[in-house]
């Protein structure tokens, strides 16, 4: 009997989980995971350094993910545990630690001997996961280039970039600053 109900609880709790995440009315765009509150774009196509994805996601509308409870953290790591080993995270450091989206840290994840600052270089965070589904947090340089998440308010509508012109025939691709 306390294994059926251990089966129940897990049911009932992936039921709500999956309810939340891909229910019909989640408000949230194609590419974009509901979790909570806020729709997530984990983008594993194109590298970027901190600044660049914090500016893409800017332009989408929102910041680069900012987590504050662990509910998150399981989250993301369950989505991403089959795409990738590192994911770039929005903590950067001026003195401490912040969101990009302004809210401060209050939730972390550091691993064994992180934030270590090495070579006095490391202000940004990955979030770095491995094959189990486990997941911890490691300081670095902000020019690395990694995957990144956006995240936007549920409900906000994504900003599409409009496709650039083709080249007129018979231009040449070839650029001045080469």
């Amino acid at each position: 009997l306390p294994l059926l109900s251990t089966y129940r609880v897990i049911l009932v709790v992936f039921l709500l989980w999956y309810t939340e995440c891909f229910s019909a009315d989640s408000h949230c765009d194609e590419g974009y995971l509901l979790f909570g509150e806020h729709c997530y774009h984990f983008e594993t196509e194109t590298v970027k350094n901190w600044q660049d994805a914090e500016n893409y996601c800017v332009a989408q509308n929102g910041h680069l993910v900012s987590i504050h409870k662990q509910e998150t953290v399981s989250f993301l790591t369950g989505v991403i545990e089959d795409r990738k080993d590192f994911l770039s995270i929005s903590a950067k450091k001026n003195n401490r630690y912040h969101w990009s989206d302004g809210t401060p840290v209050s939730h972390t994840n550091w691993g064994h001997g992180e934030p270590n600052n090495h070579n006095g270089r490391e202000n940004c965070v990955e979030m770095v996961t491995t094959e189990n589904g486990t997941s911890w947090w490691n300081d670095l340089n902000c020019d690395a280039h990694q995957d990144w998440i956006c995240m936007i308010a549920k409900g906000k509508k994504p900003i599409i970039p409009p496709e650039p012109p083709s080249p007129a025939p018979g231009a040449s691709a070839i650029s001045y600053y080469q």
